[in-house]
């Protein structure tokens, strides 16, 4: 009975994902799921995967991006966790929206089960649910585009059901399977999040360890750790490999790590979402960014936090320690607790946003909604006195809420913002009669009787006695609550790159060379694969750090920093003509409306021999050495420690791309004497070099780029980057999965416990 009923709420959840989602289920061609990182992140990835897959290779490089980068290796490509396949099949601005309802479904039901599990009661549990899965946090984000972080915010109410089923069962076996949650969050790419997840989940066993005083629990605990990595390595050990190299290592302070705090003064979103606005219709005027600052769960589940401290379980207190300590935690900047975090927990050195700490507030207080519910069906006793006062208490402060605001509009008007004080005095008015319709429907359904005859059956949905009704109005309240905040916010965008991207490539055509977006809004650096281009920078989380730093060393397009990464052209939509003197000069060859492009006076070959090298083994020596008056790049290649071969200062020589894919590159080289070739690509863990056949040593030359020796004479260079990382990680992640597979057969022999 309970796994129908399980099925009956879960294809509610996907029938109300699907109209929540259903202006984005089909956008036509040329537009998908609107929000910046879906368009300039998303939707060029899995473009990209798409078409590496369907040309039969996995897409481990791209050379279009930051003067080439380890794709596959960036976690949020997320090839290897199974959803993504969703965004892939079809035609990607499809498969994203998708995606977006299979993690919509999948949040609910795992906070639907989770609930169930520990508090007993499927209706409070579907509160919780929906509370959960059509949060404000959940909308922002699908404003915003961030498609992995909720991929990987989803599980975790799986991850915390499947350890809680494990700790009652007591068995290896049950501890091996609980490992499948942690796995999928993992895979699903958003490494910021896996700090939350992974810290909501130890507090958890923590509570599970005092509510039951069994040690066995942290057994538990330690094999679903260590099988939710064995199970993901296939990218955990490239996102390592990746991550130890990365821009964001190099990063790590304490005021890159706070950016996008959660002021203090927005906990009034927590009862009124659109206080400072909103991007669609009113506007948006408090700090950066609205879709960070966002984690609305609706006023029901205000009331249910009122309800669960009255009568408070063991578990309401470990919904409101986590309450707590994410929103502590969320102020970041304006708080005490973060700064702690950082200091003594590195992992938090290495992400940002401290108000997305402000998830485990989300996930607490819907989950504790359905708690409150499950407390007060099973004894009703007091609870008139109770609403009585909180809804009393409610109504008077909302009343007065409105005459201040109404007070201040009066004072302020006429004004530019008087328009806001309106908006306010909205939100007011909503939030208080949304509390009190809730708060009486709560009210009047705790209190008919004894629900736990009902729970349980089916009956209980089809026999519509007046419980029943009062419960599904329950249920439309909090939909109409938190959709009537959520649904504008589902969106669709057009796809089309930026025209600066299409008139460059019109005016550049198909010479050699990267070019140098100047001055280009990070969500539009991902253009140039787009269009064929190859570009120094780009958009992602993670960078090559050594290719940032050397990128970035003087910020001026006439650098030599970009001579040695191959920059030929300078895209920009302002006029650089404070560039256009001096040494070495930019000079226009083309403009529209959208770009002005621009060709540098000293342009390197992509592939080129040099004679002479400098030993400077410190890379910030070697980086400003670049940059003296006296150094030539032209002819002189800068290494960490002696080539392999003997240089003589002296040589002619050319080198000659004969073929370049991402991932391979062939180079045909001819000299008079023994010669470095350098390749302005970035320098990475993975690529492999042979010289006519043989294999051959690559040493990294400017500390950012790639250089082989090669005899005098004529040589073919191959240049290719192999997927050995992937390959050991998918070979533990197999095994892994069998042993899965056998603690399936183990755990069916025996009754389950859930």
């Amino acid at each position: 009975m309970i796994r129908r009923q399980t099925v009956v709420i879960g294809l509610l959840l996907t029938g109300l994902a699907l109209i929540f989602m259903s202006r984005a289920l089909f956008p036509p061609v040329g537009q998908a799921l609107a929000g910046h990182d879906a368009r300039a992140l998303f939707v060029p990835w899995f473009t990209f995967t798409r078409e590496a897959l369907g040309d039969g290779r996995l897409p481990l490089w791209d050379a279009a991006q930051f003067a080439g980068y380890p794709f596959l290796s960036n976690p949020q490509v997320a090839l290897f966790y199974p959803p993504t396949w969703i965004a892939l099949l079809p035609p990607v601005n499809v498969g994203l929206s998708w995606h977006v309802v299979f993690h919509i479904v999948v949040a609910g039901l795992g906070m639907y089960l989770f609930v169930r599990f520990m508090s007993g009661s499927w209706r409070g549990a579907l509160l919780a649910a929906l509370a959960f899965a059509f949060s404000g946090f959940w909308a922002a984000r699908i404003w915003a585009g961030h498609v992995g972080l909720l991929a990987t915010d989803a599980w975790l109410p799986w991850l915390l059901l499947a350890t809680a089923w494990s700790a009652r069962r007591r068995d290896v076996w049950s501890a091996i399977i609980a490992g499948v949650p942690l796995a999928l969050a993992i895979l699903a790419g958003h490494t910021a999040s896996l700090l939350y997840i992974g810290l909501v989940w130890g507090i958890f066993a923590l509570y599970l360890f005092l509510d039951g005083r069994d040690r066995r629990i942290w057994r538990q605990v330690i094999i679903t750790g260590l099988m939710g990595l064995l199970l993901s390595a296939v990218q955990v050990i490239p996102m390592l490999q990746f991550t130890a190299v990365s821009a964001r290592a190099e990063e790590a302070t304490l005021a890159f790590a706070t950016q996008f705090s959660f002021p203090p003064a927005h906990l009034i979103t927590l009862l009124i979402p659109e206080f400072f606005g909103e991007p669609t219709r009113a506007g948006y005027w408090s700090v950066p960014s609205f879709d960070e600052l966002t984690y609305y769960v609706g006023v029901l589940a205000l009331v249910g936090l009122v309800l669960a401290l009255r009568r408070p379980s063991h578990l309401t207190w470990f919904y409101v320690a986590l309450i707590v300590l994410g929103l502590l935690l969320a102020f970041g900047s304006y708080g005490f607790l973060y700064e702690i975090f950082y200091r003594f927990l590195p992992p938090f050195r290495l992400a940002r946003a401290p108000a997305r700490a402000a998830f485990l507030f989300v996930f607490a207080a819907s989950a504790l909604l359905g708690e409150a519910v499950a407390i007060w069906e099973r004894d009703g006793e007091g609870l008139s006195k109770l609403m009585r006062w909180v809804l009393g208490t409610a109504v008077v402060a909302g009343f007065a809420a409105l005459a201040a605001t109404a007070a201040v509009f009066a004072a302020q008007h006429p004004s530019d913002t008087s328009g806001r004080y309106w908006h306010q005095m909205g939100g007011w008015a909503l939030a208080l009669l949304l509390l009190v319709i809730g708060g009486v429907l709560l009210w009047r359904y705790l209190e008919i009787g004894d629900w736990r005859l009902a729970i349980g059956g089916l009956s209980a949905i089809s026999n519509l006695q007046s419980p029943n009704l009062l419960f599904f109005a329950l249920v439309a309240c909090v939909l109409v609550d938190l959709w009537l905040f959520g649904w504008k916010l589902v969106q669709v965008g057009p796809t089309a790159v930026h025209p600066l991207w299409t008139d460059a490539k019109a005016i550049i055509g198909e010479a050699e060379g990267r070019v140098l977006p100047w001055g280009i809004s990070i969500f539009e650096q991902n253009g140039a694969g787009q269009v064929g281009l190859m570009s120094v920078f780009g958009y992602n989380a993670l960078e090559v750090g050594a290719n940032t730093a050397f990128a970035g060393s003087i910020p001026d397009p006439r650098s030599s920093a970009y001579d040695v990464l191959g920059a030929r052209y300078v895209l920009a939509q302002a006029d650089l003509a404070q560039y256009t003197d001096g040494e070495r000069p930019l000079t226009l060859i083309g403009q529209t409306a959208q770009v002005r492009v621009y060709e540098r006076a000293r342009v390197l070959p992509l592939a080129r021999l040099v004679y002479a090298a400098e030993i400077i083994p410190d890379e910030t020596a070697a980086i400003a050495r670049v940059h003296q008056p006296d150094f030539d790049t032209t002819t002189t290649a800068i290494l960490a420690e002696e080539p392999a071969c003997a240089l003589g200062g002296v040589g002619e020589g050319t080198a000659v791309i004969t073929d370049q894919r991402d991932g391979y590159w062939r180079i045909e080289t001819s000299s008079n004497a023994p010669a470095l070739l350098v390749l302005s690509e970035t320098a990475y863990p993975g690529w492999q070099v042979t010289v006519d056949g043989e294999k051959g040593g690559w040493q990294e030359a400017y500390t950012a780029v790639r250089a082989v020796c090669v005899p005098a004479g004529e040589h073919v260079v191959e240049w290719v980057f192999n997927g050995r990382v992937f390959l050991s990680g998918g070979f533990i992640s197999a095994l892994a999965l069998l042993l899965v597979c056998i603690a399936f057969i183990k755990v069916r022999k025996n009754k389950p416990h859930i």
